[in-house]
């Protein structure tokens, strides 16, 4: 599944640089725009614990110019653990929080580098009464960069991305509509 994450992210990649055209308008330059997406992942790493990961995202950008536009990306995120787990496992719950950059390399389509914090709400051993242990949800953060490629078709979008957390990261879809 990771090679074909990045032969996806290559081709994006290379797709977007062959439809690039000097002084073309992009869409981006200068406006504000508001967006929803669902959201899909697939856990790598660390995060292999789990099977899947599902959610949505708002996403507020800001044009700067001529298809440049920051962003500012929080979401949640479900992800289910796999059956090897504890028969009372529950799904994790992530709340990421990024701001980055999008640059549209032509009319459709983009690359995009964010970064910022994830909470994170997992559920695990919380310690132990002798030596039975004792299961709840335990709380904390992590550091979080998602570089992506992905395109634009008037108000909808379909990026790709890579998200990166401390120790792990998965493989992430969002199909999104902007307002």
């Amino acid at each position: 599944m990771k090679k074909l994450f990045t032969t996806l992210l290559v081709f994006g990649i290379l797709a977007a640089g062959s439809q690039v055209k000097a002084q073309k308008t992009t869409g981006d330059s200068n406006g504000v725009r508001f967006g929803i997406g669902i959201e899909g992942a697939l856990p790598l790493g660390a995060l292999k614990v789990y099977d899947a990961g599902a959610g949505l995202s708002l996403r507020l950008s800001k044009g700067f110019g001529e298809g440049f536009a920051g962003t500012l990306t929080v979401g949640g995120m479900a992800f289910f653990p796999t059956s090897t787990l504890t028969a009372n496992s529950k799904a994790s719950i992530f709340v990421p929080i990024k701001i980055g950059g999008r640059y549209m390399f032509s009319e459709n389509f983009y690359g995009m580098a964010e970064a910022g914090i994830t909470i994170t709400n997992t559920y695990g051993v919380t310690g132990f009464t002798g030596t039975t242990p004792n299961y709840g949800f335990i709380s904390g953060s992590s550091f979080t960069y998602a570089p992506s490629v992905g395109a634009k078709f008037g108000a909808f979008d379909i990026g790709v991305r890579y998200e990166g957390l401390d120790g792990g990261g998965f493989a992430g879809l969002r199909l999104g509509f902007d307002f």
